[in-house]
């Protein structure tokens, strides 16, 4: 008896000590559940079926159109009331102005108005486009081929200083002022599109065509201040 109670003790004193030692079923299913769920939402939020942010505004695809059309609306109207302060400043000078320069000077205060404001609008469409990474990888090659071939139209009146009259040289000539006078606009805008951008090959396609624009303002900078620039 005494060695029945012998052993009885020792396999009491084995199974405190297991489960001492391990923790309850429930505790590791709850584990288990635990981590299988995060996977699952870690590959959705991979896949695009859910949003990487941590918050999220439930709206309409209405909804959704209605705010990014009256965010343009609010771009027309700032550009209008830009050109409408442009002509009352202008107007009140005491010297005659050229008609040229005064119509190029409205139209590029009430372009840069429209610019400006246009832009809310337009990060909270691709805010709203997020999960279409289709559109993404599109939108990211565009702004990737606009800043390269800005890039050439700066650079092209080092290896052609006179350029001959034709469309083709007008078109690029159009598109080096663009980039001369727009940059810090294209670079705030591929900058901002990069941190929206849902996945990791578009962000790196904008971070690239931010870093080109980059390079495009230190040309401006030597074309608008160094004397008889090359560019």
């Amino acid at each position: 008896m005494r060695c029945y109670g012998l052993l009885w003790g020792e396999i009491a004193r084995e199974t405190r000590e297991r489960s001492s030692m391990e923790p309850p079923r429930f505790v590791g299913r709850f584990r288990q559940y635990s981590s299988e769920r995060r996977r699952a939402r870690e590959n959705a939020a991979r896949s695009g079926s859910i949003s990487k942010w941590p918050i999220t505004v439930s709206m309409s695809r209405m909804a959704k159109v209605g705010v990014v059309m009256g965010g343009y609306a609010a771009a027309v109207l700032a550009g209008i009331v830009a050109s409408w302060l442009y002509n009352a400043r202008v107007g009140a000078l005491p010297y005659d102005t050229s008609g040229g320069m005064y119509a190029a000077g409205e139209m590029m205060s009430s372009i840069a108005a429209f610019l400006v404001v246009a832009l809310v609008p337009t990060l909270l469409a691709l805010w709203f486009l997020r999960h279409h990474e289709g559109f993404w990888n599109t939108m990211s090659v565009a702004s990737l081929a606009f800043a390269a071939v800005g890039l050439v139209a700066v650079l092209s009146p080092i290896v052609f200083p006179t350029p001959p009259r034709h469309v083709g040289s007008l078109v690029v000539e159009l598109l080096r002022l663009a980039q001369l006078l727009g940059v810090p606009l294209w670079c705030l805008a591929f900058g901002l599109f990069a941190f929206l951008a849902p996945t990791r090959a578009t962000r790196r396609v904008l971070v690239t065509a931010t870093a080109i624009e980059l390079v495009i303002g230190v040309c401006a900078l030597v074309h608008w201040i160094v004397p008889r620039s090359p560019l």
